[in-house]
């Protein structure tokens, strides 16, 4: 995994941690480091490092004070317009970055300074103002200082003395932060989403038996609320909340009908399996019911037992097993990586009510003596028509969501789907569908391309909760229909065979002779009259049936990197990884930076000064058996690891040496004579003084 950065400040010290991510999840992540502090010029340059297309994921961390260092005028009236000013262009340039880079870019506003001239509202405006400029851009993925503040905590983040020698504002525990709160969003933004949420009740949903204590005696303590607040923000960014418990059902509704109190509503639950089956057999129940894969679930348990039963018998499933300390849940879930989301549509938030909508259909299904009779009974509505602008941002999620009726899987963002529109060539319909029992939402999406001889299909998605009433048949004749109206004889239809797309293939099959001709993995071509496909038609009791999915499929998902995910590794993570001290504890340092200080337990007076160097510089070159004599940079000193040498050197020794101290004291030797003839400084002293100037300047400026 390639990521490339680009920052205001050094932004070096990030990479242990990304390192360290990237192996947990079996990935081998190489970083690309832009030159310092040149942001803008590496969103403008096409050819950037940043902007390389082989990028996996590229960041921008910005620190809001960097762009007022070398200002002369520190009034707060012409700082707060030069701050502005900067981030209208920050916004323009990462819009322009991301219209021709493909890859998803992660841009993160952090802390300042602790002596900023910022205050904390200005900061919260000032992000507010990158949020409402970037908000339409699908591939842009914003993350702000609370955001990190939030989950990641660190409270002495501010390391004045590197600052100062190398531009290295925070300590190691604020790297740590940056690179997990963005890390876990590249995370979200490479992997398949999960869709369903399946939730145990007693004990995990409230506290307590309801089948022994009653609806009155079970316990909704702050901790159960917060739970349940926090799966309703699962349900609005498009997840599925269904029941799995072993108890009575008039117990559990007893529950729902009976405790005002309940954050969760029964119009929150899709479907429920109260009973005292085994729980991986009433999963799978509702992996069929609800038509998605058993790997588009997670389970949430208080019950170890149960977790690995699920675990033994479905192991596509994603199971979490609950705190069995109400504090914990809290944190549990905040730290429960498989929970992120990035973005949402309209149809993310419409969800719930559509797969309720579903299951009533099946239920109707079941009635009907033919499909003919099902099928004229829902009373379809489809309406195709040219997509509006408000509708790319579905249109794009089709692409990558979309696998089993999907005739090429071609995946492109929102941004190049706007690009290829600009042209007078590309058109892209939109598939919206209505019955009897509700509103499916925006259901499928067509980009073709107009040829003066043909329409070329460059891509047909379709949701498969619609597959088999007859929508693809019209749709793929409202191309036909096109091409007579323009007056072109011939349709072209590209199509790519792949290891999830059959429903596609057999579509095309039962509709074109001579579909599956010499088919390959290769995208194909299929050219056919106008004529004929305009007057494509749906008979019910005589098409061919399309396979139905198997339950370790997915309806929709991401086909991307792999990455190596399973309910103990998250478990572990949000019970033990769940702060930026724990994790830089687990850290191993790579050869890029090390940051930890020798033992203080020593005085120079008992190790000597020779001893003491030679250990810093070994400790941060990673290399043993440096000699007195030898130049820094002849053993692998960098001028990051020189700011390293002097920050340890100055903080062990009291002193407050700069980076050209090395450049003209650059042996053991050298550096030995140097601290021995400098007197030390009186940092405490000092700090209190630089304290007063700042305190004096922000009165001088006041008045």
């Amino acid at each position: 995994m390639r990521l490339s950065i680009a920052s205001t400040f050094t932004s070096n010290p990030i990479e242990d941690a990304f390192v360290f991510w990237s192996k947990k999840f079996g990935f081998k992540t190489v970083v690309h480091f832009s030159q310092y502090d040149q942001v803008f010029q590496e969103l403008l340059d096409q050819n950037s490092s940043l902007n390389h297309p082989h990028n996996d994921a590229r960041m921008v961390f910005v620190k809001f004070d960097d762009w007022t260092r070398n200002l002369s005028n520190k009034e707060e009236s012409f700082i707060h317009s030069h701050i502005v000013t900067n981030i209208h262009s920050l916004c323009e340039y990462t819009a322009r970055s991301a219209s021709y880079v493909k890859s998803p870019l992660f841009l993160t506003i952090t802390r300042n300074s602790r002596n900023s001239f910022i205050k904390p509202d200005k900061q919260s405006e000032y992000e507010q103002l990158i949020r409402d400029n970037l908000s339409e851009h699908s591939n842009i993925f914003i993350t702000t200082s609370g955001e990190i503040d939030e989950k990641y905590p660190v409270g002495d983040y501010y390391d004045e003395q590197r600052d100062q020698l190398g531009h290295i504002p925070y300590k190691r525990e604020y790297f740590t932060a940056l690179a997990t709160s963005v890390f876990r969003k590249v995370l979200a933004s490479k992997r398949k989403p999960y869709k369903v949420i399946v939730l145990d009740c007693d004990n995990t949903l409230w506290d307590g038996v309801c089948g022994e204590v009653g609806p009155q005696g079970i316990n909704l303590s702050e901790p159960y609320k917060k739970l349940q607040l926090f799966m309703l923000q699962q349900v609005k960014s498009g997840k599925i909340l269904c029941l799995c418990s072993k108890n009575v059902q008039e117990d559990v509704d007893s529950v729902f009908s009976k405790r005002p109190d309940m954050i969760i509503k029964e119009k929150d639950i899709v479907s429920s399996k109260v009973n005292w089956q085994p729980k991986s057999q009433n999963i799978k129940k509702l992996s069929e019911e609800l038509n998605l894969g058993l790997d588009s679930f997670i389970f949430v348990d208080d019950n170890p037992v149960e977790c690995a039963e699920v675990r033994a018998n479905c192991p596509e499933v994603l199971t979490l097993n609950l705190p069995r300390r109400p504090e914990e849940i809290s944190s549990f879930l905040e730290h429960s990586w498989p929970f992120d989301f990035l973005k949402t549509t309209n149809e993310d938030q419409q969800r719930t009510k559509l797969y309720k909508d579903n299951i009533k259909r099946s239920s109707y299904r079941n009635y009907s003596s033919s499909l003919k009779e099902f099928i004229d009974g829902l009373n379809l509505d489809i309406n195709i028509k040219n997509a509006e602008p408000e509708e790319i941002s579905r249109v794009s999620q089709l692409t990558y969501r979309t696998n089993q009726f999907n005739f090429t899987t071609i995946r492109r963002s929102e941004e190049e789907i706007k690009k290829l529109l600009k042209t007078e060539e590309f058109t892209c319909k939109v598939c919206r569908v209505k019955d009897r029992f509700g509103d499916y939402g925006l259901v499928g999406a067509m980009l073709y391309q107009t040829l003066p001889d043909r329409i070329v299909l460059d891509s047909f998605m379709l949701s498969c909760r619609i597959l088999g009433r007859g929508v693809e048949h019209k749709m793929l004749k409202s191309v036909g229909e096109t091409a007579i109206a323009k007056g072109i004889d011939s349709v072209e239809i590209n199509f790519r065979r792949t290891e999830k797309n059959q429903p596609a293939m057999n579509f095309l099959m039962s509709v074109l002779e001579d579909f599956s001709k010499d088919l390959t993995s290769k995208i194909k071509g299929y050219i056919t009259p106008s004529a004929y496909v305009s007057k494509l038609r749906y008979a019910p009791d005589k098409s061919k049936t399309i396979k139905k999915m198997t339950n370790g499929q997915a309806e929709n998902s991401i086909s991307n990197t792999p990455v190596k995910e399973s309910g103990l590794i998250f478990e572990q993570i949000a019970l033990n990884l769940n702060s930026p001290t724990n994790i830089t504890q687990q850290l191993s340092p790579n050869g890029h930076l090390k940051t930890t200080i020798p033992s203080r337990s020593s005085p120079a007076a008992e190790k000597g000064t020779l001893l003491i160097i030679t250990e810093i510089w070994e400790n941060v070159l990673d290399k043993t058996g440096i000699r007195p004599h030898q130049h820094f940079f002849d053993v692998g000193g960098t001028s990051l690891k020189a700011v390293e040498v002097l920050s340890q050197i100055n903080e062990r020794f009291n002193k407050n040496l700069t980076i050209v101290s090395l450049f003209e004291h650059s042996t053991i030797q050298s550096l030995v004579k140097l601290i021995e003839d400098t007197p030390a400084e009186n940092t405490e002293f000092s700090k209190i003084i630089q304290r007063a100037a700042s305190r004096r300047d922000r009165f001088r400026q006041r008045d």
